[in-house]
């Protein structure tokens, strides 16, 4: 999944998301340049109506991320 860089209450850097997110979800961070970079989402933030605040990390779950129970698509 796609996010962008935003900036948290807290002066770190988040992302934000336009789909329902999960803990330990890799969605790939696209900056004004266009550079892509992989993440791994954290703690969700904020909710609204059309979009989620998470923290992320650049390192991978150790539990090896989300189980889906059926294909995402």
């Amino acid at each position: 999944m796609s996010a962008s860089w935003y900036k948290l209450k807290d002066g770190s850097w988040g992302c934000k998301i336009r789909h329902e997110g999960l803990e330990g979800e890799k969605v790939t961070l696209t900056n004004k340049k266009g550079e892509a970079t992989d993440v791994y989402l954290v703690k969700r933030v904020a909710k609204f109506d059309d979009a989620q605040l998470w923290s992320f990390s650049n390192e991978a779950p150790a539990d090896g991320g989300p189980a889906f129970d059926e294909e995402p698509f």
